[in-house]
């Protein structure tokens, strides 16, 4: 026998189920996944900017060699 779940969507941050209209289940979850984005964010930023510093620091021995 199954059961039938009323129809639902999935907070985005922890999973719990909310209704369609909702993208987070509480205020909490909210800020949270906030915060998680803008560590995403910064941690990408941090990333081209070494990753642009090395290979200008390579092009820059190449060229002495």
């Amino acid at each position: 026998m199954s059961v039938r779940l009323p129809e639902h969507d999935h907070c985005k941050f922890c999973g719990d189920p909310v209704p369609f209209e909702q993208a987070y289940c509480s205020e909490d979850c909210y800020w949270k996944d906030q915060a998680k984005i803008k560590k995403e964010k910064s941690n990408n930023i941090l990333f081209v900017v070494v990753t642009a510093v090395s290979v200008l620091v390579i092009l820059t021995i190449g060229a002495f060699l």
